[in-house]
């Protein structure tokens, strides 16, 4: 099992008053309320951290939100950047870039490929739809956002592997000349991963064989995503998916005692509160089919925002514990979901520096070493598939540079 840090960098000094006069933190809040002093410090805290998770043999995510107080991560390629400057080992996954709100798949294209080139290879890429309130301030309509996401993976995917200048005349995009400089360092591509729960998006991330990634989900709704998966790459044709091929999310806290995890693990809570988006927000219309969009309020969603702190351990979107606990809990997510990486959101809301480097030390001596051997037989699968459709070579998930 892989394991990676992430945060999205929040910015915890928003007035009680203000959140709740703007009605959240997200899209509709003024900015008025950022102080840029304040904002330099939490910058170069947050990087620090990135170095220390570096430093203790974690791989690395970042990730952009846009017009939020919750999230100072406004691009995930410029993110990746500052972390690649600061780190020596670590992958840096990319987690990622919203396809739909870009306004050039090309430039994309050239961006992952430059860090690529830069790193020697340290980049995963990850493709996201963007999430739904994001259409607001990218200014784009929701009911084109899977349609613009399929076609601007397509046009990057062949600026990635083709070696001449070619014009592109889709339905959203549209290029006379197409040659992308630098080519990246791995070969065809660095490895891609989608995150995504829509039944569309979990076959087609199948078909192509990339990294479905489960964002806090509970152990039930992941493990029937990855199944769906599983049975549509076996149908396709593909061999059976190791654990390379599946992801998740949690956010993380551990400390020597029960009682201080959970003290301190509840400051976690900031990224789940009803009060950082706008429920309204979260199905714009158009951006899921109508059965789709009642069953994202009514229940991931809505199921989320009802659940007790003891409720979201048990459903292991919260890792919260001593290290034997956090262990076991980690354990019991691989058994229940077969993922073989591990995103740790280990920061969120207002956590000290030196809670959150006391948990990452921690969870490094007596927690990485018990569950990194979890998950290790996706050596024993074809981790490069090709296409049958368009004969594009794909590689899935894991590059020679991993160890």
């Amino acid at each position: 099992m892989r394991l990676y840090h992430f945060t999205e960098m929040p910015y915890p000094f928003v007035p009680p008053e203000a959140e709740e006069a703007h009605r959240g933190l997200k899209y509709f809040m003024p900015n008025r309320y950022y102080d840029p002093v304040l904002g330099h410090q939490l910058y170069q805290r947050y990087l620090d951290e990135y170095e220390l998770a570096d430093e203790l043999g974690f791989d690395l995510m970042v990730n952009e939100h846009h017009q939020s107080a919750s999230t100072l991560q406004v691009s995930a390629t410029l993110s990746a950047a500052s972390v690649l400057h600061r780190t020596r080992r670590g992958r840096v996954l990319v987690l990622g870039t919203p396809l739909p709100h870009r306004e050039s798949p090309v430039r994309v294209a050239e961006e992952i490929a430059y860090l690529d080139a830069v790193s020697g290879g340290r980049i995963d890429c990850g493709f996201v739809r963007g999430v739904q309130g994001e259409t607001f301030p990218s200014n784009q309509n929701p009911v084109h956002n899977l349609d613009m996401f399929i076609e601007a993976h397509d046009l990057i995917t062949q600026a990635w592997t083709r070696d001449d200048v070619f014009s592109w005349e889709g339905t959203h995009y549209h290029y006379r000349y197409v040659s992308v400089w630098p080519r990246p360092y791995q070969q065809p591509h660095p490895p891609i991963w989608i995150s995504g729960t829509s039944t569309r998006l979990v076959e087609w991330t199948a078909r192509h064989g990339y990294t479905l990634c489960n964002l806090l989900g509970t152990y039930e709704d992941t493990a029937a995503s990855f199944r769906l998966y599983r049975r549509t790459a076996t149908a396709a044709g593909h061999p059976e998916p190791g654990p390379d091929r599946f992801a998740y999310m949690a956010l993380c806290h551990v400390a020597p005692t029960e009682q201080q995890a959970r003290d301190i693990g509840r400051k976690l809570m900031y990224y789940l509160k009803p009060g950082r988006l706008r429920l309204g927000a979260a199905s714009p219309p158009g951006y899921f089919p109508p059965a789709s969009a009642v069953a994202a309020l009514r229940g991931r969603l809505g199921a989320v925002r009802r659940m007790s702190y003891e409720d979201l351990i048990d459903a292991g979107i919260l890792l919260i514990g001593t290290p034997d606990q956090v262990t076991a809990q980690i354990r019991r997510l691989y058994e229940h979901t077969g993922a073989g990486h591990l995103i740790l959101m280990n920061h969120a809301g207002d956590m000290t520096s030196n809670e959150v480097r006391d948990h990452l030390t921690l969870f490094a001596r007596e927690v990485m070493p018990a569950v990194t051997p979890l998950g290790t037989d996706w050596r024993d699968h074809d981790t490069t598939w090709r296409l049958d459709n368009d004969h594009t070579p794909v590689r899935a998930v894991l590059s020679s540079a991993l160890s």
